[in-house]
């Protein structure tokens, strides 16, 4: 157990001068200073309108039409709520920290992918495929020509972000907001009013890299970002599985040991995060998850990466040779969902050609179909589900834990069997916890990780009160909480879709003929 001794002072939050209200259809009137009002002004966060923030969800859940610009504007909203909080409780360590919190939290998706994070996966994955990190410069193992060590743009992401070297995650969208705040006029707007040392601050917080308490309200388990995302997506998806008591945890948070920088709530508002953690989960589950969402989402990346390999829509590659100066990162405005949907209809109209290649992953027959499903709105077919909460610490070979249809060989033998082309075999496998509160380790499992001490900061803790000791402990070590108990499984949703109802049939006759001979 670890414990202080505080007496509680309160203060006004640092002053600042509002130039305007925003009003917002989920959290109300926000307020925004003249220099906020200069960045959202600008192209570059103007730019944001046009990317939805759930993907393709709307196909499924019309009212899904909401954008990382609201959402945006959001976390700043919310950010500001949680840092001024805080400083009323006169914490000295954040003073001064308001004008910056709320910038990073305006900016944390300004280098955002087109169909959020639909395209974002398959770019990342693309990069680290073709990327090998080494102590000090990145190379390429297979393409000479990209020549990543004499990139100027490549090694300002690498040199910026050198803690997550080791990931080789170098397409990340918080990676990519650095390169946009730095290689655009954001950064002179950001110079009238914050320095250079300042504006590296909020890229490290964006970027979940910044270690002080001001970088939890941006990345932790209790964040702005979270809370908007959640009373947002719930709101326009018209479901009430996310909302939650945001303000009875706002109220509630307290640094635990200041000098650590470690945020938790107070015990009188754990009933509200256990909520918000549950009401999470019921999100995810049931409307993320969902099966036709899950099955349009994975046609846009294959979409996607099909046309990315035949150089028809931008690779990390292309992206960071745009930001060479102000007058060619003009381009990157241009990357947004319309860029996408535009792209794919001259494929169809014939406007937008290339030469087979037989190397392609994706071939130009399945490209060409799953572009038509996409603009026709036709879904794949559900084949199988299989969906089950099991122990966290059952692995997916384990005790017939992974459904067969999911193994390789069982694929090849059912493809031959149905007589289908094996890209319409097309799997889906989601492996998460019930309550996501990681890291999941106790006080004492994290004093006994070497080179690891700092891990426990993003997690939930719960502040007790004992006379007038204060203790901070792990929601997952709290025997009276439900998410003690939640916390130990995991939820797992396997399918496996196909192209249409004749495929379908196929594939369940095949099915139905392997299981009686298993």
């Amino acid at each position: 157990m670890k414990s202080y001794k505080r007496s509680v002072k309160f203060k006004h939050p640092d002053e600042i001068a509002f130039h305007r209200e925003i009003y917002d259809n989920v959290l109300g009137f926000i307020k925004i200073t003249e220099l906020e009002n200069k960045i959202i002004d600008s192209p570059y966060f103007q730019r944001l309108r046009n990317i939805r923030q759930l993907g393709l969800l709307d196909y499924v859940f019309p009212g899904a039409l909401h954008n990382r610009f609201n959402h945006s504007l959001g976390v700043m909203h919310i950010a500001d709520k949680m840092i001024t909080s805080l400083q009323k409780k006169d914490y000295e360590i954040l003073e001064g920290k308001r004008k910056l919190i709320r910038m990073a939290g305006l900016l944390h998706d300004i280098g955002h992918y087109p169909l959020s994070h639909l395209i974002e996966s398959v770019v990342q994955k693309d990069a680290e495929s073709k990327i090998k990190t080494t102590d000090i410069l990145l190379e390429n193992e297979d393409h000479d020509d990209l020549n990543l060590d004499d990139h100027d743009i490549h090694k300002f992401n690498h040199d910026l972000h050198k803690s997550r070297n080791a990931s080789g995650d170098f397409a990340n969208h918080e990676r990519m907001a650095s390169i946009v705040i730095s290689k655009t006029p954001i950064y002179d707007f950001l110079r009238d009013e914050f320095d250079r040392d300042q504006i590296r601050d909020i890229e490290l917080i964006i970027a979940g890299e910044h270690s002080g308490a001001e970088g939890l309200i941006i990345h932790s388990e209790l964040d702005a970002d979270r809370f908007d995302y959640l009373l947002r997506d719930s709101h326009q998806t018209g479901v009430f599985y996310g909302l939650f008591d945001m303000d009875q945890i706002i109220r509630n948070l307290e640094l635990f040991k200041p000098e650590d920088n470690r945020l938790v709530v107070s015990e009188k508002g754990r009933k509200a995060v256990e909520h918000y953690l549950m009401a999470r989960y019921f999100l995810y589950s049931t409307v993320i998850y969902q099966k036709s969402t899950i099955g349009f989402e994975l046609m846009a990346k294959k979409v996607y990466h099909g046309l990315m390999e035949r150089k028809k829509l931008w690779s990390y590659f292309d992206l960071i040779d745009l930001f060479k100066n102000y007058e060619c990162a003009e381009q990157y405005l241009k990357y947004d969902d319309s860029q996408f949907f535009n792209c794919i209809k001259h494929v169809r109209s014939g406007e937008i050609k290339w030469d087979t290649d037989p190397n392609y992953e994706i071939s130009d027959d399945l490209l060409l179909n799953l572009i038509d499903k996409i603009l026709e709105r036709i879904p794949l077919k559900l084949v199988r589900e299989d969906q089950k909460i099991i122990e966290r610490n059952i692995g997916q070979g384990k005790n017939n834990n992974r459904p067969f249809f999911l193994e390789k060989a069982v694929e090849k033998q059912l493809v031959n069997s149905a007589g289908i082309e094996n890209y319409w075999y097309i799997t889906s496998e989601i492996n998460v916890p019930l309550t996501n509160i990681g890291p999941y380790k106790t006080w004492s499992e994290l004093a006994n990780d070497s080179g690891d001490e700092d891990q426990d900061y993003k997690s939930v803790k719960i502040l007790k009160y004992k006379d007038s000791e204060h203790e901070a402990k792990l929601l997952v070590e709290d025997e009276t909480s439900i998410i003690h108990i939640l916390s130990n499984h995991k939820l797992n949703i396997n399918r496996l879709y196909t192209k249409d109802e004749s495929y379908k049939k196929r594939l369940n006759d095949a099915l139905i003929d392997y299981e009686k001979e298993r």
